[in-house]
């Protein structure tokens, strides 16, 4: 069977998730109490995790889109294709939607975000990192070396 799967705009969500990864390192890397009081980089995070989200959300649409897996019920139901369909590792999509749920947090009600609300999350970056490699095994796998 042939997909049409829009591995271009795949590479650059994954590009760009890359750089929110970055830029929770970056913050990562101070002293909790020094970021938290810091409005500007409590801003950064929280904007970095939101657009991470996104990119994990639109990605997995585009596969699910590209390769005609099952029509998705939600945000959180994604996840459970990509679990499903084998892009990810199901004893993994929990926390995944861990994230995707405080999406909603991020988007909607960012104005009772507290620093701490942040900080709970810090240890996600590396699913998120993990995220990019199985999204990229799973199109080398269903497309071939050529895919990129």
């Amino acid at each position: 069977m042939i997909y049409d799967v829009n591995t271009e705009r795949i590479e650059r969500q994954l590009t760009y998730l890359q750089t929110c990864i970055d830029v929770i390192a970056r913050i990562d890397e101070q002293p909790q109490e020094k970021w938290m009081q810091d409005p500007i980089r409590v801003f950064a995070l929280s904007r970095a995790y939101h657009i991470a989200v996104e990119c994990i959300i639109d990605v997995g649409s585009l596969l699910i889109d590209g390769f005609i897996m099952r029509d998705p019920g939600g945000y959180l139901d994604i996840v459970d294709i990509l679990a499903d369909e084998e892009v990810i590792p199901a004893e993994q999509a929990d926390t995944i939607k861990t994230l995707v749920r405080f999406r909603d947090r991020l988007a909607r009600h960012y104005d009772t975000l507290v620093p701490a609300d942040l900080a709970e999350h810090l240890d996600k970056r590396e699913i998120m990192a993990s995220f990019i490699n199985w999204v990229r095994s799973y199109l080398t796998r269903e497309l071939g070396e050529s895919y990129r």
